[in-house]
């Protein structure tokens, strides 16, 4: 899964993917390609259970960022539509905009604000979703004059239909509540505003310890109102953070009143928003978190090990981490009767400890 970091002009935006990712692009001012790089979920539970069974190996779970080249109101049609290209391959969107002030940093065109980023990118993503559905629409519609629709295109016209209302009022797909199955259909389309969408605030230390910047609390409404997910971060403060050593960086943030940096909890709220959790595995080799949607069963899950261990699932062995934690060691836990035996459709919760039995 990639999500797409996107923002106008001088947000922070490629400071934001450089401290979650450790991918450095200071040097690209000009750059008119994309970045990857993969962020490092921080789970306490894995830095826990690692000082228990003391492995060779520690892994936390992580998720493929991909900084998007920003957005300029004045680019032309073609250098948009490659950038709406970038956003379009992304499975979410970070949504970074510029809080901070800095009287040597010019705003983005036509924006001042929070509220004026915001709605800007907002309405450029409903306009481009707007021409892709109308488009799809009268190909159906051309479609249907040379042949019979199936069932599915039908009830792609009906949705296509349905969102063209939403539309109209400027209500993004996302909004909609449609099931899985339906966005499965418009799944082709790669529409922004079914994306799940991650606001963030870039401010500066004072905006960020004082929680008071202008337009705040209008974004804040705006941005629940749209069923997004919110967070404030210091890029400045952040990218301090990431230069100290382990002991002054909890010094730093002992003084500060905090107990996780910012970019450990805006890649937690990435996570959670579009729908992700993690089952964990442990053992002297390896403690390792790993990614799954939620709801997947014991052996689906089984399945984001190893192909052969779905394929050939027979039970899975299956604690909370929670429930561990009272005992702090696997055969204490098993004779308490705390560890389960569950099948093949046993789901999978956020925090469960796994150990799969398969035919070799």
């Amino acid at each position: 899964m990639d999500i797409g970091i996107f923002g106008l002009g001088q947000c922070g935006k490629t400071t934001i993917f450089s401290l979650l990712t450790g991918v450095s692009t200071e040097n690209e001012v000009h750059r008119n390609e994309s970045v990857h790089g993969i962020a490092k979920i921080y789970d306490e539970r894995v830095v826990e259970l690692s000082k228990i069974f003391n492995p060779k190996k520690t892994i936390f779970a992580n998720l493929s960022f991909i900084d998007i080249p920003a957005f300029d109101l004045s680019l032309n049609s073609k250098e948009k539509n490659k950038i709406f290209q970038f956003i379009q391959n992304s499975d979410a969107i970070l949504m970074i905009l510029r809080g901070f002030s800095d009287d040597s940093v010019a705003w983005a065109e036509g924006t001042g604000n929070v509220l004026d980023q915001f709605e800007l990118i907002k309405s450029e993503f409903l306009i481009r979703d707007i021409e892709v559905v109308e488009n799809r629409i009268a190909r159906l519609e051309e479609n249907k004059k040379k042949k019979k629709p199936t069932k599915e295109e039908e009830r792609e016209e009906e949705l296509l239909r349905d969102i063209s209302v939403a539309f109209e009022s400027e209500k993004y797909i996302s909004q909609m509540g449609l099931d899985g199955k339906d966005l499965k259909i418009l799944g082709s389309l790669a529409l922004f505003t079914a994306k799940p969408i991650i606001v963030v605030t870039n401010l500066d230390e004072d905006e960020f310890t004082d929680k008071n910047y202008p337009k705040r609390g209008e974004l804040i409404e705006k941005v629940r109102g749209n069923g997004f997910s919110f967070i404030e971060i210091c890029g400045k403060m952040e990218k301090e953070i990431s230069n100290l050593d382990e002991e002054d960086k909890k010094m730093f943030m002992e003084d500060l009143g905090i107990n996780e940096t910012g970019i450990e909890r805006l890649s937690k709220v990435v996570y959670e928003h579009i729908g992700l959790i993690s089952f964990l595995t442990v053992g002297e080799d390896e403690v390792r978190a790993w990614t799954i949607e939620k709801d997947l069963t014991a052996k689906e899950a089984a399945g984001k090990i190893h192909s052969d261990l779905e394929k050939h699932f027979i039970k899975a062995e299956k604690i909370a981490y929670d429930e561990f934690m009272k005992y702090k060691n696997m055969s204490e836990a098993k004779k308490e009767g705390a560890v389960k035996i569950v099948g093949k459709d046993e789901i999978v919760y956020d925090g469960d400890i796994l150990h799969i039995r398969a035919n070799a």
